[in-house]
């Protein structure tokens, strides 16, 4: 992970969360809304890797205003055998969450819907369970799932593309 805010400014116990980034657990601060200072900092490294012809949209909390310690990313546009390392190289530089889509519409909405996505991994970490979905050819672990709305939250904002 990129050093982009210095742990000794934070209190452990309140201002952030320990996560698993990569497969390592480590503190991250919370971040609230796209003007958050280390969120940024994430972005900006970020969006240093190319990214090619993929197109990178914000979605979840982070866009949302909410107080959260991930960055949701939804990736777009035709798979090829470079997507998966450019994702593994995003997880190692913070915590974001990617998964590809075929369509961006098909994550718009609220309420339970059914959606299929993929990560370049098919866990949070070794020692973890294996998610159910399936390895593809393409280097993408693929999985449906029911999206549920979680502590009612209601998401009033539209993807917000990012490259």
């Amino acid at each position: 992970m990129i050093k982009v805010f210095n742990e000794d400014d934070y209190n452990i116990e309140k201002d952030g969360l320990i996560r698993n980034v990569d497969g390592s657990f480590m503190f991250i601060p919370y971040m609230v809304g796209v003007n958050d200072v280390v969120y940024n900092k994430f972005l900006k490294e970020l969006l240093k890797l190319d990214w090619l012809h993929y197109k990178l949209y914000l979605v979840g909390g982070i866009l949302e205003g909410w107080k959260t310690t991930d960055i949701d990313i939804c990736i777009t546009g035709k798979r090829d055998k470079q997507l998966p390392e450019l994702m593994n190289k995003a997880r190692k530089l913070g915590p974001f969450d990617m998964y590809w889509v075929k369509s961006l519409e098909k994550i718009k909405g609220n309420g339970s819907r059914v959606w299929k996505f993929a990560k370049s991994h098919d866990r949070w970490g070794p020692k973890a369970d294996q998610w159910s979905g399936k390895w593809k050819k393409d280097g993408l672990f693929h999985m449906s799932d029911k999206f549920t709305i979680k502590n009612n939250r209601e998401y009033k904002k539209e993807p917000l593309l990012i490259n």
